[in-house]
């Protein structure tokens, strides 16, 4: 079985590795519903996905947001109200096993 873990705890090793406070921002289009770890200063107001880009993010004054997004996580990255590990990605990187251990820890 695929390992997986709580957003919570998802979130708090986001927190520990990049050493900054994270929000947990949840937004939807017409086709899809993503979650999305973000710093405070991050001002994000809408996204499409491109096929050849990935997902695109829009500010208020809808210009592209140019900094990377810490953890981007779709609809298809939960099963049972958890995270699903395989695949995931903090600041672009697959997490480490170090990583895997920190949650299997704190999520126990």
């Amino acid at each position: 079985m695929e390992k997986a873990v709580s957003l919570n705890t998802l979130k708090t090793l986001a927190e520990k590795k990049m050493n900054k406070k994270i929000l947990v921002k949840i937004m939807w289009n017409d086709n899809e519903k993503i979650t999305l770890f973000i710093t405070p200063n991050m001002k994000i107001n809408s996204f499409i996905y491109d096929e050849k880009d990935g997902y695109l993010f829009y500010n208020n004054d809808g210009k592209l947001v140019e900094k990377d997004i810490p953890c981007i996580l779709a609809e298809k990255d939960f099963a049972d109200g958890k995270v699903m590990l395989e695949g995931a990605k903090i600041n672009n990187e697959p997490l480490s096993n170090e990583d895997l251990a920190f949650l299997e820890e704190y999520d126990s």
